[in-house]
């Protein structure tokens, strides 16, 4: 599974890279450990996989991923129903070549 750990404000987080996720979402533990204030953010209701929706809070945030830095809008919600953080397309996919490469079981990002 395409699971990499990002920095945001210089704290490691996990995420799993999801091509076909059209937002990146976090789980609201992510937020409370970087000390972002949710209900600071842009509130936003996401379709997810089942249909249904969940409230999500956006922010925009400073996402490293190796030694490349970019601005992406990073959402929060409480009923994230995974268990992992999900980094999509907007604001990563724009500013990164991403490689999923099954069979060395790799992903690799770079710099556009």
């Amino acid at each position: 599974m395409p699971i990499i750990p990002i920095s945001i404000f210089n704290e490691k987080v996990w995420a799993y890279v999801d091509s076909g996720a059209t937002f990146s979402i976090f789980h609201t533990r992510t937020a409370k450990r970087l000390g972002i204030n949710i209900l600071e953010g842009k509130q936003q209701m996401i379709v997810v996989g089942d249909g249904s929706y969940i409230p999500t809070y956006f922010h925009d945030l400073p996402v490293q991923i190796g030694k490349w830095q970019a601005t992406a809008p990073i959402g929060f919600s409480e009923r994230l129903g995974v268990g992992f953080n999900l980094l999509g397309r907007t604001g990563i996919f724009n500013h990164f070549q991403v490689c999923f490469n099954d069979r060395t079981r790799k992903t690799t990002f770079q710099k556009i």
